[in-house]
């Protein structure tokens, strides 16, 4: 007679990890951004480039005073925590940008080229939507030229960009910054009140795994 396998009484779920859905060109995702880093949590959650305005919508102008007001809060808040940021003037797609953050993932520089494309956008500004300028980035963060305009061309990672927008929208997150933990979300930064909740959120969601 064949033996039926043991089947435990209780089957034990795992928790997935945090997810922190952020884009390029948004301020508030710069920010988030940088309380997670400066917290030491960013190997404590999945990175997930969303993109603000996807193409083919047209690009934001960074005059339209609902942007600009937006912009200038999170700068007035940014300053408060000693991050630099200027006005860009030009907010471009950042598909391409999203792209390479996934070929940098695959070439263990992943946040190296993730900060890099902040600071190219809110500090040097730098259009982060144009190929060969997202090539240079790159490669002053450790990738291989070559490698990378070839990858950036044949669009290698533009399906691992709309996979998590896909499971973004799944999630029914709605907007940049997100921070989905524990069946929970946090969405937007607009303010000191959300900048502050930011903060508790990566104090208890994010560095608690990291400093058992």
């Amino acid at each position: 007679m064949a033996t039926l396998p043991i089947v435990p009484d209780t089957v034990t779920m795992t928790t997935p990890p945090p997810v922190i859905y952020f884009d390029f060109v948004d301020p508030g995702s710069r920010l988030a951004a940088h309380l997670a880093d400066d917290a030491g949590a960013a190997d404590a959650v999945r990175w997930r480039g969303l993109e603000f305005r996807p193409p083919p919508n047209p690009l934001i102008d960074p005059a339209a005073p609902t942007w600009r007001n937006y912009h200038a809060r999170i700068a007035g808040l940014a300053h408060g925590f000693g991050i630099p940021m200027r006005t860009p003037d030009l907010i471009p797609w950042t598909r391409k940008a999203h792209e390479l953050t996934e070929f940098a993932r695959d070439r263990d520089c992943y946040h190296g080229v993730r900060r890099a494309l902040f600071e190219a956008h809110f500090v040097d500004r730098i259009d982060i939507g144009r190929i060969d300028l997202l090539v240079e980035i790159a490669h002053r963060a450790g990738l291989d030229r070559t490698e990378t305009r070839a990858v950036l061309d044949v669009d290698r990672y533009t399906d691992v960009v709309l996979g998590h927008r896909a499971a973004a929208a799944a999630r029914e997150v709605g907007m940049v910054p997100a921070l989905v933990a524990g069946g929970r979300s946090l969405e937007g930064l607009a303010g000191p009140d959300e900048a502050a909740r930011w903060k508790r959120w990566i104090g208890t969601e994010l560095t608690a795994g990291t400093n058992e």
